[in-house]
């Protein structure tokens, strides 16, 4: 298979991301004794990764799962789609990653790293690459990244990565008054603009601080200080939010948003 990407000499493109310094040298070290492996860049963190992948265009990235902005799971999340590399996790043994990663047929490398380990996952990433076979590689990510097993990597989010451009953006959560469904894409609002979000909203419910966010609606959670007055019309509750936005509450859920606006 044919791949601009490729370094002339053959070899594939790496991006490693691990938020400790030390882990991150020594994951280098051992790929630079690789053959048909090339680091072009390394990442201290989540965001940083979406960046030298971005720019860099490897070939695969070497993911540690706990970084501190954004995990290697979440990074994979926002991975999703053509032109993208093969991923592989790199983790402390934890079992119900390894478990989920080993029902996907997804490769992983366990901390801390063993050469041999690492050669035989160097030797299935051009297996892969060669044959072309990102499509099962694409499924088996998405496959982990459902696992419920895996919840317990997917801690609150403390910032809300979105799309902007080409690139992910961490907007602030005290900048996002409200996150909406609208044409089947997940869009959060802040300063003005509506950012695509690559995450549910059943999932936003769940990660985003409870005693911030409200469900106020099925297609809507809105940001509890962006509220700036509320009351009913037509028998319907309305909110007001600071930036003018005017937000119907279902009947549903009435009752539950009027106690916590109390």
């Amino acid at each position: 298979m044919t791949n601009d990407r490729r370094d002339p000499t053959g070899a594939l493109r790496a991006v490693v991301a691990d938020d400790e310094p030390r882990a991150r040298q020594f994951m280098e070290k051992l790929l630079g004794e690789q053959d048909g492996i090339e680091v072009v860049a390394t990442a201290r963190g989540g965001l940083e990764a979406l960046q030298r992948i971005a720019q860099q265009r490897p070939d695969v990235a070497f993911l540690d799962i706990q970084m501190p902005d954004l995990s290697g799971l979440e990074v994979a999340r926002h991975l999703r789609g053509a032109g993208q590399p093969h991923v592989v996790f790199v983790t402390a043994y934890d079992k119900y990653a390894v478990e989920a990663f080993e029902l996907a047929a997804l490769d992983y490398v366990l901390k801390p790293v063993q050469r041999d380990r690492l050669t035989e996952t160097v030797r299935r990433l051009k297996d892969e690459i060669s044959a072309g076979r990102r499509g099962s590689h694409t499924r088996s990510i998405e496959q982990v990244l459902d696992a419920p097993a895996l919840e317990s990597h997917a801690g609150p989010l403390r910032r809300l990565p979105v799309r902007h451009r080409r690139e992910v953006k961490l907007l602030e959560l005290d900048e996002v008054p409200m996150v909406f469904s609208r044409d089947r894409l997940v869009l959060a609002r802040s300063g003005g603009h509506d950012y695509l979000v690559d995450y549910t909203l059943q999932e936003l419910e769940r990660r985003l601080p409870a005693d911030r966010y409200l469900r106020v609606h099925r297609g809507a959670l809105v940001n509890v200080d962006a509220i700036e007055s509320y009351g009913g019309e037509d028998g319907v509750l309305v909110l007001r939010l600071k930036d003018s936005t005017r937000v119907e509450v279902s009947e549903r859920r009435a009752a539950e948003v009027r106690r916590r606006l109390k």
